[in-house]
């Protein structure tokens, strides 16, 4: 069966979900587009065919009985009461991260959905790269051995994205700068690589060099995980050029007892287990940050997850515990000291 999908917020991530579902014939058709800048949603619906409409009003969406599911791509403080909704109309629910404002509107986001008995998952993209899951397998295979380390990094230039004034620039409407925005995805990515993340200890910095932004943009964590593990991280929007020689400027070094992977130049890989990785480092040619694919692979999940009714990668459930880092996280700024992670 075909399901028939609104999109809800037509802006960058609207329009990722917007090609994954038209890489989807098989399963979704998109009908309407919805955005609260009518030529916005003009422009999406035209893009994706002639039967596609356009609309300013979301409930519109949410209201018409042919619409089974729909991808939420609106600004943060939008998403519980948009999402909410659409779980009482009995919709299927693909959110863009973060799931919400905090840690409490993503438990009631959770709740709904189970009451609904629909699929809602939210959109962690990093988790349907296919670098990802190879090197996800070869940790499953204990290629490495048993981490006992992580660092990830991740650089942009906010104003170079965005225009002053854009929501992502107001702690009122993103409920966060770069910690809830970007390294969201980082701890998401190490909570799927390496296991749960117990303990955080934070510090955060606004740079000024970001115009109007009245929220994080640079953080430094240090981590320490359920298995043992420790990591840090480090995350800015205010680098005026990129350190790290990756394509999206992010890094990922994980330290296992038996070898180590990372991403710089490509994904490498040392063992001393596996004899095909026990020369030094192995460049595993693998693509590198294929973002477009991950979008269509993450939709394409979603899709077949209302198919088969099997819970998502990246379900509401498990997306708790990422938000429970990030809300320890702030905690941690908050407190001054180190901040246990509790999801329940």
């Amino acid at each position: 069966m075909i399901l028939e999908i609104g999109i809800i917020g037509c802006g960058l991530m609207g329009q990722q979900h917007a090609e994954g579902y038209r890489a989807a014939p098989d399963l979704a058709a998109v009908r309407v587009c919805c955005d609260d800048r009518a030529d916005s949603a003009r422009d999406l619906a035209q893009r994706l065919g002639s039967d596609v409409t356009a609309t300013t009003d979301w409930q519109a969406v949410l209201d018409d009985p042919a619409i089974a599911a729909v991808s939420i791509c609106v600004p943060h403080h939008l998403h519980a009461p948009v999402v909410q909704a659409a779980l009482d109309a009995g919709k299927h629910v693909l959110l863009e991260k973060p799931m919400a404002l905090n840690l409490a509107e993503a438990r009631t986001l959770v709740a709904a959905a189970e009451r609904a008995g629909k699929v809602f998952m939210v959109a962690q993209n990093q988790r349907f790269l296919p670098e990802h899951t190879h090197i996800k397998t070869l940790l499953d295979d204990g290629v490495i051995g048993s981490i006992f380390a992580a660092r990830v990094d991740g650089n942009q230039m906010l104003s170079r994205i965005y225009p002053p004034g854009h929501w992502l620039f107001s702690q009122a409407t993103a409920g966060g700068g770069v910690i809830r925005t970007t390294a969201i995805h980082k701890f998401d990515l190490l909570r799927y690589l390496v296991g749960e993340i117990r303990r955080v200890s934070a510090f955060m910095k606004i740079s000024g060099l970001n115009p109007g932004m009245d929220c994080d943009d640079v953080a430094a964590i240090s981590l320490e995980f359920d298995n043992g593990a420790i990591g840090e991280a480090f995350f800015t929007f205010a680098a005026h050029r990129v350190p790290i020689p990756t394509a999206t400027g992010e890094l990922t070094v994980l330290y296992g007892d038996q070898g180590m992977l990372h991403n710089v130049g490509g994904w490498q890989v040392y063992s001393q287990v596996d004899e095909r990785y026990s020369s030094g480092l192995t460049d595993l040619g693998l693509p590198n940050a294929d973002y477009a694919l991950s979008f269509r692979n993450e939709v394409r999940h979603f899709l077949e997850c209302i198919a088969t009714g099997r819970e998502p990668l990246s379900s509401g459930h498990d997306n708790l515990r990422t938000m429970a880092v990030i809300e320890a996280i702030y905690e941690s700024i908050e407190q001054g000291c180190a901040v246990a992670v509790e999801a329940e």
